[in-house]
């Protein structure tokens, strides 16, 4: 079975309409003194605590500074805060902060308002909310010092301080309830609703005094939002942004077109069974089903034809480059139809059975017919449940699904893929499912450090392959596109680099 899946035709076949779309006026051509990006979707709320990870991270970092930052190979460094240290059990974590900022409304930044903004991180359903937990309390020391004080030692908050957790709101925003739909923060930018159109553009313009301007060099952002990748591969060859996520297929006609193209090595795709216990689908329910659907996938086939080769087979969920990977499991699962029928027929199932299987409509509509093309061959009839964007509220329709695809982020350190993917509260375990051996590793992994850490890391990742919590494809490299006169540093372990890693081309 072999599949191809290009959008050379697509592309080639432009609409012109869109060039005169732009909105506004501006035009990202030539213009060095404005950034202009393609978002793949909408922005729901200006809420972090509400936000969910992602693309949404650009709109984000526009108008909020996070505590701490990360550096392109995703290590925490400073930021807001300017020092912080654990003590010696890792149930403490005090953060010392940068004098003299002051929120977009002139509330000054300080130890009142990093507590403010962490307990209502707490009472949130986004991204931020499983790392958030861990934090039963925040004592203000003095207004330049805070002390979190938690329940237990947690490997992924100082890289949720990094991001959504830490994005630091005006407390008088936060207060008066309206920073869902209007965004007060201390970072580099202002937005400017007299030039941002719901769903088509946000404009954003320097902040007057910001600390740090050096770091965001543009006078101006603008964010354009498109759900659908060919309208944005589009506008980018026809000068309405600069940059764009794009995909595997697109690289040859990208370099064709002048473009810049770039990889690094980020999300997995495949299939989250979230079902595990076999609630809506009772097939799902046992292990021998789950390990079927992984020996059913050609994943080298896949990887040649659907991701060109960009990137490498994989049955494991965590980034490459964490301690988490081991390299050995990507062999667990060889493409074997015959073994998937075996296993089908010990678990009951030798006439297959119906699976539905939830996924973004847009983003993964080209991969899902494969995937299901290949489980039909075991007997394995897949309903496909197409839903919004997630950034659009696709997600609340998966929490009674059994199965769903979607690209999903990997991340350093692997905690943060822990608390979004594993635990029972996680935004992507809407079954809450669980089991005593994961239980015990995510008791142990937060209280061990270094080797034993990784060591302990390794065991659940092997147990969670074993297992088959998921079906991965591939860990793909993800692919950026953007026109020569704007320089994108890469950065590893994030979909999208961070706004401090744009600058004009020199």
């Amino acid at each position: 079975m072999k599949f191809n899946r290009t959008l050379t035709a697509a592309l080639a076949a432009v609409a012109l309409a869109l060039a005169g779309c732009s909105g506004g006026g501006e035009t990202a051509e030539g213009d060095t003194s404005q950034l202009v990006l393609g978002n793949n979707g909408d922005l729901l709320t200006w809420d972090p605590a509400e936000m969910k990870e992602g693309a949404v991270i650009h709109y984000a970092e526009a108008v909020y500074d996070p505590l701490l930052r990360k550096t392109p190979e995703s290590k925490i460094e400073p930021n807001l805060a300017t020092e912080y240290q654990y003590n010696a059990d890792l149930t403490e974590l005090t953060l010392k902060l940068r004098d003299g900022v002051t929120f977009s409304d002139d509330t000054a930044f300080d130890g009142e308002a990093v507590r403010v903004n962490l307990e209502a991180r707490k009472k949130g359903a986004g991204s931020a909310s499983e790392a958030a937990r861990v934090i039963e309390r925040v004592e203000v020391v003095d207004k330049s010092t805070v002390k979190l004080h938690l329940s237990e030692p947690s490997p992924g908050l100082l890289a949720g301080l990094a991001t959504y957790l830490g994005y630091m709101v005006s407390p008088k925003a936060l207060a008066a309830g309206s920073i869902a739909t209007t965004p007060v923060g201390s970072g580099p930018y202002l937005l400017d609703a007299g030039n941002t159109e719901k769903g088509v553009r946000y404009t954003f313009t320097s902040r007057e005094g910001y600390w740090n301007r050096d770091a965001f060099p543009f006078e101006s952002v603008v964010i354009r939002p498109y759900e659908e990748f060919t309208a944005r591969y589009n506008a980018l060859t026809t000068g309405q942004i600069q940059f764009m996520y794009g995909t595997p297929d697109m690289v040859p006609k990208a370099k064709a077109d002048g473009l810049t193209v770039a990889t690094v090595p980020g999300e997995w795709q495949g299939i989250i069974l979230q079902d595990r216990a076999g609630k809506a689908n009772p097939a799902l329910g046992d292990v021998r089903v789950r390990q079927a659907i992984n020996h059913a996938l050609d994943r080298k086939a896949i990887l040649d034809t659907h991701y060109g080769g960009l990137g490498q087979v994989s049955t494991q969920t965590f980034n490459p480059a964490s301690e988490a990977w081991v390299p050995s499991l990507n062999e667990r699962y060889p493409y074997d139809p015959a073994k998937a029928k075996e296993l089908l027929t010990a678990a009951g199932f030798p006439n297959g059975f119906k699976l539905k299987v939830s996924f973004s409509e847009g983003f993964m509509s080209p991969l899902v017919p494969i995937v299901a093309q290949y489980l039909a061959d075991v007997g394995v009839t897949v309903e496909q449940v197409p839903v919004n964007g997630f950034a659009n509220g696709g997600l609340e329709t998966l929490k009674g699904q059994p199965a769903f695809m979607l690209s999903f982020s990997t991340n350093i350190p692997a905690w943060t893929d822990v608390l979004n993917k594993l635990t029972p509260t996680s935004l992507w375990n809407n079954f809450q499912y669980t089991d005593d051996t994961v239980t015990r590793l995510l008791r142990e992994i937060p209280a061990a450090q270094g080797d034993q850490q990784a060591a302990l890391y390794k065991e659940l990742n092997t147990h969670l392959v074993e297992q088959a919590w998921f079906a991965p494809i591939v860990t793909q490299e993800n692919v950026y596109l953007s026109k020569p006169e704007i320089d994108v540093t890469m950065q590893q372990a994030q979909l999208m680099p961070s706004l401090r890693f744009f600058a004009p081309a020199k």
